[in-house]
């Protein structure tokens, strides 16, 4: 279990509290179609929810909604997000959390154990899925289910103009991150090869007309650029001709911004 905090601000040059913001951002782009999805797939109250890489628990407010009369057990990697989460969710949630300091990979966590699992634009950052996806079927009961939310570099954003500058860095990044940046696309796959059953799968569409193209400004933030530097994957050059583009793109009046989720849901075969 990692004791470093994944938001080093002195390695990344982002500071928690953007990064914080930008999450909570990210959470709140569409909770209602979302919220509308999570139904479908059968997430009821009363259930035992498990939230995987639950973060500064953004998404599991939102989430205790849907089960006030059930509970959540938030597992997070980081401890720093884990102490903000359960400072910040304290009487904010509508059902109980349980907040466990732990990895996807490995779970300490008994098995058999929860009704539903919402993974949301985690699988992205693991280096191996289907070991996580493994650790999610022996965690659900039998008949329970899991619902993975990723992206996906090819449709993550999408802009109006097309900002062809943002597209050069997002194939950068993809080849940083190599398959990992396909989490979206292979979702379906990962739940099929583990085991999972009855996969089914839903795009949910966050346009800038909903909330306003501020709204979505952290996630296109040209400081974010600056991160990737340090990391090799960007050059100053990058940063500043991205940088150029972004305020070209603000002035134009037809400016919008749009982001895809899909969301996979499978169930864990039941018992004979």
């Amino acid at each position: 279990m990692s004791t470093k905090s994944l938001y080093d601000a002195s390695k990344n040059n982002i500071s928690l509290e953007a990064e914080i913001n930008r999450l909570h951002h990210q959470a709140n782009m569409n909770v209602e179609k979302e919220s509308r999805v999570l139904t479908a797939f059968g997430l009821k109250d009363g259930m035992s929810v498990l939230e995987v890489g639950s973060g500064p628990g953004c998404v599991t407010e939102c989430l205790s909604t849907l089960v006030p009369n059930g509970s959540i057990t938030c597992l997070e990697v980081d401890p720093i997000l884990v102490s903000y989460a359960q400072q910040n969710l304290e009487g904010k949630t509508q059902c109980k959390c349980n907040f466990v300091e732990g990895s996807a990979m490995e779970m300490d966590l008994p098995d058999n154990s929860f009704d539903f699992v919402f993974v949301r634009l985690v699988f992205v950052h693991l280096p191996d899925p289907i070991a996580a996806a493994k650790e999610i079927m022996r965690v659900l009961k039998p008949g329970g289910k899991v619902v993975l939310s990723e992206g996906d570099y090819a449709f993550n954003s999408i802009s109006n103009p097309l900002v062809q500058e943002a597209e050069t860095i997002r194939e950068k990044i993809s080849r940083f991150k190599g398959a990992r940046d396909t989490s979206a696309r292979r979702s379906w796959y990962i739940l099929n090869t583990v085991g999972f059953q009855n996969i089914d799968i839903e795009a949910v569409v966050c346009h800038s007309g909903d909330k306003g193209l501020d709204w979505f400004y952290p996630h296109f933030d040209p400081d974010r650029v600056k991160a990737l530097i340090k990391l090799g994957i960007l050059t100053q050059e990058d940063y500043e001709i991205y940088r150029a583009a972004i305020e070209k793109f603000q002035t134009s009046e037809e400016a919008f911004f749009l982001r895809i989720l899909l969301m996979a849901c499978g169930e864990k075969p039941r018992l004979d």
